[in-house]
């Protein structure tokens, strides 16, 4: 904000010990402080004025709070409580939150590492009062801990206040005892707070400023001051008509910026230079001058972390969209400093070791949080080789391009066919003197999103028996029935009574009637039933089958085809039923048995809904297991539930063999135990305290949602599926399969209870027929001769090995072409010297012994004539070898990846010293290749 000029008449004050009260203050003389023990200060102080200590909320907002992509404000978590005091667990609270601005209406990134202050991620020092204390005490208590704690000099401190709130101008004129002149009134922009600009809480604010000193800058020179903290007095309610009303319980919201007052404290001009950020930035390796580049790396490598440690995985939408541009800009800033490989993963101990004592999360959620990082940052780096070889391409395919702009259809193909990003084509054109169409580049996405809309238009979700939806043109019809339903009134949302049904009962019958029914025009019937005990497709399980039989002379049975779910046609117990088989045939209109009123028996097929049940249970306890033995930095990230098992998906890296030992160890000893499995129903704030897990919270209503407890475990979750009411039908488990599926995101699926007993008998009958074929005696001697075999196989691989070292060497080319390599886009002193070397491989030769005497060959001449780089061609494989140490800047995967693209079409990469990849074409003939040479 800026400083009026009216500040410059104030003049140093000496150290002001008292207040109107009477109370001496204890100030010291101002000390550096460390950012930990600001931390600590701050909460014992606080403490000692009654406040209860919040910890940090989570940095995504509650499942119910849709209007922020992330906590950006240490208020946040209090938005409900401002609106009505009486809600608030405490009447004074204080809080250290974790706050992210990046992304959506509050975003920092692109200033981040240019200025002194932005950050991504920062932490915000926070009292709050909700109607306990009015604006003189929060004056007092600011002012307290600035001079009695952190001993700031009163003649480096101002404040300002509303122009017009006269009461916190008297507060600091006369009972902290500031001079007037140390005192600024401001208007509305600059010191009145609201909650946007509609209705809500609001009021005035007074901000406390550190004279810096700047050297240079006059007293009113706006850098000259340093904001740091601010106190909002909530005073009023806007109403819709911008009227403010009085509120009858005040309360008071205010927010001090650790990295600021770190730096004030450690007297240091920049945020980056107080002692937590500085380890990190100096951790950061490259070209030292790059201070820039640094200072982004440090706070993105913060930022990442901690959205990961809380399951935010990158992704191309929502919050994953702003970590990975997160983390692609760190990697960014690492290429501006020579880095060429990952940047984040390997700074991770610099992170852990500044902000661990403050953060035990970092250490818990290590392995999380570097195996995403590692996985992000590889395969950014492949699509940034990749890119940058399409891009340099372009470049150099259009240098007789006069107005050197890059056309919005190659933009367009780098992003969305190799997921280019578009700000590092930008980037790299500028720095190539080129610019970017960017307008046509959105003119183009804009079509191709409208397309992917009208693609997918009509695509509503019907929860079936076999877990697909139907087609768009019957979902249409479906969902347009049953909104004439609900028009009309013809139904009212029915019960679901498949809870009560006893997941180890036989029948699963249940009496109830038909309150609407419509032919459809596939020929089948859509019917609502009341009650209905079928499930539907939801929270990751399937729904159930089974049949409705009108209670009739008739003895019409209908098979359940689809249980339409609730969030598609907003009603509950709405069926797709098809004509059994085996029914009464003569019956020509399905509706004339069904119509409305009717009395029919619903069955659910209970061994399908058993076996859903016991997976159900076990997905609880393996995410519980999984949990303590890998740490609670997992973060559940999908699941599907069937009755023939289960899948699984959860953010870490790799599970090591004794991991996964220990949790189906972990989930047979629980189910072994028969613990009880409990249902209640609770707000979605209590279900929160209770800590229950939940990755679909904003599905239940906050005002009623269904939690799921383990007895005797750490399992409580938020779950509308179906269970068992002990976990002793989860036995046995078993763990099938663990593998990626995605960056940082791994899978296991599991078969418990009958369908873990069909699973095994099935493994042993396939280990039976494997010792027979091997011809071991028996399952016991299995292993023991499949090692005899293997190391029969090895020996003829290593002699196969040796033979082809010294084919490598001795054969000789069938022709070998000379070129040139541009190692780099800066100059043409880049270009590498190349040789092409073409073998005719033997008819005999399968495609894999070609590639693997190709890159035996490659290697051989890489070590034998290092002056150059070699292309050994051997029918349809080729390979790329490069001494990177004699030839700096060479790099075989860029050089084979430029081949690819110019000469010989292909697909291949590789590291820096050897590349491999197959042609589209196999050469049979030389002068195909140097008639393009000559070319």
């Amino acid at each position: 904000m800026a400083i009026p000029h009216m500040l410059s008449r104030a003049q140093p004050l000496a150290h002001n010990s008292s207040s109107r009260t009477g109370r001496m203050l204890l100030v010291r003389t101002m000390t550096s402080l460390r950012t930990n023990e600001i931390r600590h200060r701050f909460i014992k102080y606080f403490v000692k004025h009654g406040h209860v200590v919040q910890r940090s909320a989570p940095i995504v907002p509650a499942a119910n709070d849709s209007t922020l992509l992330f906590t950006n404000a240490g208020m946040v978590p209090h938005k409900q409580h401002f609106q009505s005091p009486q809600t608030a667990p405490n009447p004074t609270m204080a809080s250290i939150q974790k706050c992210v601005r990046a992304g959506g209406k509050h975003n920092d990134l692109d200033q981040v590492g240019h200025t002194a202050r932005h950050h991504t991620f920062f932490e915000m020092l926070g009292n709050f009062s909700f109607g306990a204390y009015d604006k003189r005490r929060a004056i007092e208590l600011a002012w307290g801990f600035v001079r009695e704690e952190l001993a700031m000099p009163a003649s480096r401190l101002r404040v300002s206040v509303l122009r017009g709130d006269d009461e916190a101008y008297s507060v600091w004129r006369d009972d902290i005892k500031l001079d007037s002149a140390q005192i600024v009134q401001l208007g509305e922009d600059d010191n009145f707070w609201s909650m946007g600009h509609g209705e809500g809480p609001c009021g005035p604010c007074s901000e406390i400023f550190w004279d810096t000193q700047a050297r240079g800058l006059p007293l009113d020179h706006t850098d000259r001051w340093l904001e740091f903290w601010n106190l909002v007095f909530m005073q009023y309610y806007r109403d819709a008509a911008g009227r403010l009303v009085p509120l009858e319980r005040p309360c008071i919201d205010t927010g001090m910026g650790l990295e600021r007052v770190a730096s004030i404290l450690q007297s240091v001009e920049s945020n980056y230079e107080t002692d937590e950020l500085r380890a990190i930035v100096d951790s950061v390796g490259g070209l030292a001058a790059d201070q820039t580049s640094r200072r982004i790396i440090a706070d993105h490598l913060r930022a990442s972390a901690f959205l990961i440690a809380e399951g935010v995985q990158p992704a191309s939408t929502g919050r994953g969209y702003v970590l990975r541009r997160i983390i692609r800009r760190a990697m960014r800033a690492g290429r501006q400093l020579g880095i060429r490989g990952p940047v984040l993963a390997p700074l991770y101990p610099s992170l852990e070791a500044a902000m661990g004592a403050a953060y035990p999360e970092l250490a818990t959620a290590r392995d999380a949080v570097v195996g995403v990082l590692e996985a992000e940052e590889t395969a950014f780096l492949r699509m940034l080789d990749n890119g940058l070889a399409l891009l340099e391409r372009r470049l150099r395919t259009k240098k007789d391009n006069v107005s050197k702009v890059l056309c919005a259809e190659d933009v367009f193909v780098l992003y969305d066919t190799h997921g280019f990003p578009t700000d590092l084509t930008q980037a790299i054109a500028r720095d190539c003197g080129w610019a970017v169409d960017i307008d046509g580049f959105e003119v183009l996405l804009q079509c191709s999103r409208q397309q992917n809309r009208e693609r997918s238009r009509g695509e509503l979700g019907v929860g079936s028996s076999g877990g697909a939806g139907a087609g768009s043109a019957v979902a249409a019809e479906v969902a347009a029935v049953c909104t004439e339903w609900q028009r009309d009134s013809l139904v009212r949302d029915s019960r679901f009574c498949g809870y009560d049904l006893d997941p180890d009962a036989v029948d699963g019958s249940v009496a109830s009637r038909v309150v609407a029914s419509r032919a459809l025009s596939t020929g089948d019937l859509l019917v609502a039933l009341d009650p209905s005990p079928f499930y539907a497709a939801g929270g990751g399980q399937d729904a159930d089958t089974g049949t409705v039989s009108a209670d009739s002379a008739h003895g019409v049975s209908y098979a359940v085809k689809q249980v339409v779910s609730p969030t598609v046609c907003g009603l509950t117990g709405v069926l797709v039923l098809t004509r059994r088989a085996n029914s009464n045939s003569e019956t020509a209109n399905a509706t004339e048995c069904l119509h409305r009123d009717t009395a029919v028996v619903a069955t659910v097929d209970m061994k399908r809904r058993r076996g859903c049940a016991v997976h159900h249970t076990a997905t609880h306890l393996l995410n519980n297991a999984l949990r303590t033995v890998v740490g609670d930095g997992v973060v559940q990230a999908g699941s599907q539930v069937r009755a023939q098992g289960l899948r699984f998906d959860f953010s870490s890296c790799a599970l090591t063999s004794d991991q996964l030992d220990r949790i189906a160890s972990a989930v047979n000893r629980a189910a072994l135990a028969a613990m009880p499995v409990t249902v209640a129903h609770m707000t979605l704030a209590d279900a929160q305290t209770m800590g229950a897990l939940s990755v679909r919270a904003e599905r239940q209503c906050a005002d009623n949602v269904r939690v799921v407890t383990i007895a005797d475990t750490k399992s409580v979750e938020l779950c509308g599926g179906t269970h068992l009411r002990t976990t002793r039908g989860v036995f046995p488990f078993q763990i099938v399969a663990e593998s990626s599926v995605g960056a940082g995101t791994r899978r296991i699926e599991a078969v418990a209870g009958d369908a873990a007993v069909a699973w095994l008998q099935n493994q042993l009958a396939s280990a039976r027929r494997a010792a027979a074929v091997l011809g071991a005696p028996g399952i016991d001697s299995l292993e023991s001769r499949v090692r005899q075999l293997d190391a029969k196989s090895q020996a003829a691989r290593d002699e196969a090995d040796r033979w082809l070292h010294v084919a490598a060497a001795g054969i000789k080319d069938s022709a070998t072409l000379k070129t040139a390599l541009r190692g780099n886009t800066a100059s043409a002193a880049s270009l590498i010297p190349t040789r092409i070397h073409i073998l005719l491989p033997d008819a005999l030769l399968s495609a894999t012994d070609s590639a693997r005497l190709a890159s035996e060959r490659a290697i051989y001449l890489r070590t034998s004539e290092p002056t150059c780089a070699h292309v050994v061609v051997c029918g349809g494989a080729i390979s790329l070898g490069v001494d990177s140490a004699a030839l700096p800047g060479a790099h075989a995967g860029n050089l084979l990846r430029l081949l690819l693209a110019d000469l010989l079409p292909g697909r291949g990469g590789g590291q820096d010293t050897l590349a491999h990849g197959r042609l589209n074409v196999p050469v049979v003939d030389p002068t195909c290749i140097s008639t393009k040479l000559d070319k």
